[in-house]
C-alpha cells in the first residue's frame, strides 16, 4: 500500500511539473509575441499582457485548489 501511494505521488509530481513547465514556456512565448506585436501594432501589447495576467491568475487558482485538495480528508 505504501509503495502504491509513493508511485501515485511520483506520477502526480511528474504531471504537475510538466504542467508548470508547459505554462512557463507558454508565458515566455506570449511575452515574446507581445513584444514583437507591440512594435507593429501599438495597442497589441496591452491586449496580450492582459491575456498573460489571465493565464497567471488561472495557474494561481489551480495551485490553490491543488493545495486545498491535499488537505481534504
Amino acid at each position: 500500500m505504501v509503495l502504491y501511494q509513493i508511485a501515485i505521488g511520483v506520477i502526480v509530481a511528474l504531471l504537475l511539473w510538466g504542467f508548470i513547465k508547459l505554462t512557463f514556456h507558454s508565458m515566455l512565448w506570449i511575452i515574446g509575441i507581445a513584444i514583437l506585436a507591440s512594435l507593429i501594432v501599438p495597442g497589441a501589447f496591452l491586449f496580450l499582457s492582459g491575456l498573460l495576467f489571465i493565464l497567471i491568475g488561472m495557474l494561481a487558482t489551480l495551485g490553490i485548489m491543488f493545495i486545498l485538495g491535499a488537505f481534504r480528508p
